[in-house]
């Protein structure tokens, strides 16, 4: 049966529509960003001497420009010309650039402000091989072009050694370059510059780096590899989008995060302060929307890493504050805390705390021939429901005591026994630096956890000190909002939206009240 078997067909346009879908940033960036991450390819395998990129724009009516991006890199193989072709395909091994998901600018035809895409790789003017790769109405199509002047016409055309890309773009395309391509190559190839990895040209202006005053270039060692970064304190506030430490991969800009660790800065200094880190050994986990990274030990011992320096660069700075660095284990307690406690044993509000079990847990009874002897077991047991499956998430105790167990040698005989929950508990935790949620209910350690690395905790921290309450009035509602959670989807309570409002509304009330 399978010699008769046919390759599925493939709708090219809704498929590229898709890839152009992954990114998450402007067509005009991803164009950018895919043709020069496929010259940094050419001239990181060929070692390529005095490495540059030009980028020339011209206007060619009232409603069509195009942009060409030129680079001096080794030209292609014919075997690599027709793989350039194919959708999705590459002769790239990934890790070892960044032009690796065989889409490069190719998906640019999917843009609206695009639509087609004139490729010249070669010597010169003779010894060249040029296609014209096109988007119509239900397919993308592309054709080879032996004479360069059917694509420049109205004036002569000398092409360089190596490969150039000329690009359509329709007005509003046009006008986006012309007033903001300098800031995106900044944004998106900074350390390149920064490292003079190649030259950038712009209508024959070298373009200069993003580098605000008091720069420090530094590196440090992590499991043998060297890492370079460069650190910044500025005088002028650095955009957010340049906090406080950004990755970079063979000189592309991947993504930034702010400080996770729990330290302070001096007043004033949060948003003057950034690190540019290379971290190309880990180009082999780069996303394909190559602005992030996979989860795994590698990625994340970096990420690590990357914080634990810039912090010790900070503190060399003396731009550390109060020092809260120190991992926080002792459990939150205040008034309002000791109330929500309070609160959360009445009839009221009583429902939402998950610790709290008053109802009689069943073990076994005597038989005929007499008491079954039990035996207490030191630890966490159940305290209440019965043993079934829909009850354990609800019935766990929590705190110091027993539950029993049939033994033969036991001395007690079987009962009823009652436990109850010795009360809510609230831990700090730092264990987990890039977890989204700011709190949840953790049935193992009984207590709800507060993670005290999100962003929005630290922010109210910091306000603290400017708005009184603050903090603590955060603490409350983090803590309210982890029990309603765990009772709606844990317990798949599934509250209607009113009676989920109305309820935190209530508590909230209350506990502020003190």
């Amino acid at each position: 049966m399978t010699l008769n078997a046919k390759s599925l067909p493939v709708d090219r346009v809704h498929a590229l529509e898709d890839l152009l879908d992954m990114y998450h940033f402007r067509d005009e960036e991803v164009l950018l960003c895919e043709a020069f991450a496929n010259a940094v390819d050419v001239f990181l395998e060929d070692n390529i001497k005095s490495p540059k990129i030009e980028i020339t724009l011209e206007r060619t009516n009232s409603d069509v420009g195009y942009i060409n991006f030129h680079n001096n890199g080794t030209p292609m193989t014919r075997k690599q010309f027709n793989k350039y072709h194919v959708i999705a395909g590459s002769y790239k091994k990934k890790g070892g650039g960044i032009g690796f998901a065989g889409v490069g600018a190719k998906v640019f035809l999917a843009s609206k402000i695009g639509g087609e895409i004139i490729t010249i790789t070669g010597k010169d003017n003779v010894d060249f091989m040029a296609s014209k790769m096109f988007r119509t109405e239900n397919d993308v199509k592309f054709t080879e072009i032996e004479n360069l002047s059917e694509i420049f016409p109205d004036k002569k055309y000398k092409h360089q050694y190596g490969t150039t890309y000329r690009v359509r773009v329709n007005l509003h395309g046009y006008r986006y370059f012309k007033e903001r391509l300098e800031d995106v190559i900044r944004f998106w190839w900074n350390f390149s510059l920064l490292k003079k990895q190649f030259d950038i040209f712009v209508d024959g202006e070298k373009i200069e780096p993003f580098d605000p005053k008091e720069r420090f270039r530094k590196s440090f060692t992590w499991k043998k590899h060297k890492i370079d970064c460069y650190c910044w304190v500025s005088r002028e506030d650095i955009p957010p989008e340049r906090r406080h430490i950004v990755y970079a991969v063979h000189g592309k800009r991947i993504m930034n995060e702010v400080i996770s660790q729990p330290i302070r800065l001096k007043e004033g200094y949060f948003n003057k302060v950034c690190c540019l880190i290379d971290v190309s050994h880990i180009a082999k986990h780069i996303r394909t929307d190559k602005e992030s990274f996979a989860g795994n030990w590698e990625t994340n011992q970096t990420r690590q890493a990357a914080q634990k320096f810039f912090v010790q660069f900070l503190t060399e700075q003396g731009l550390l504050g109060r020092d809260i660095s120190k991992p926080q284990t002792a459990e939150i307690v205040n008034e309002m805390t000791k109330e929500l406690d309070r609160l959360l044993k009445t009839k009221e509000f009583r429902d939402l705390n998950p610790f709290l079990a008053p109802r009689k847990r069943m073990i076994p009874m005597p038989d005929k021939d007499g008491d079954i002897p039990l035996s207490g077991v030191e630890g966490e047991g159940l305290a209440g429901g019965n043993g079934s499956s829909e009850d354990s998430a609800i019935n766990l105790g929590h705190g110091d005591g027993k539950f029993f167990v049939e033994d033969p040698d036991g001395d007690k005989p079987g009962k009823q026994v009652e436990r109850k929950s010795k009360g809510i508990r609230i831990i700090p935790t730092d264990e987990y630096p890039d977890e989204k949620e700011e709190a949840w209910v953790d049935l193992n350690r009984g207590a709800v956890c507060i993670n005290v690395l999100h962003p929005f905790y630290v922010k109210m921290q910091e306000s603290d000190s400017r708005f009184g309450k603050f903090e603590k009035f955060n603490i409350n509602r983090l803590l309210i909002e982890a029990l309603i959670k765990f009772k709606n989807n844990e317990l798949k309570e599934n509250w209607d939206p009113e009676k989920t409002l109305n309820t935190y509304r209530d508590l909230l009330h209350k506990t502020w009240e003190v």
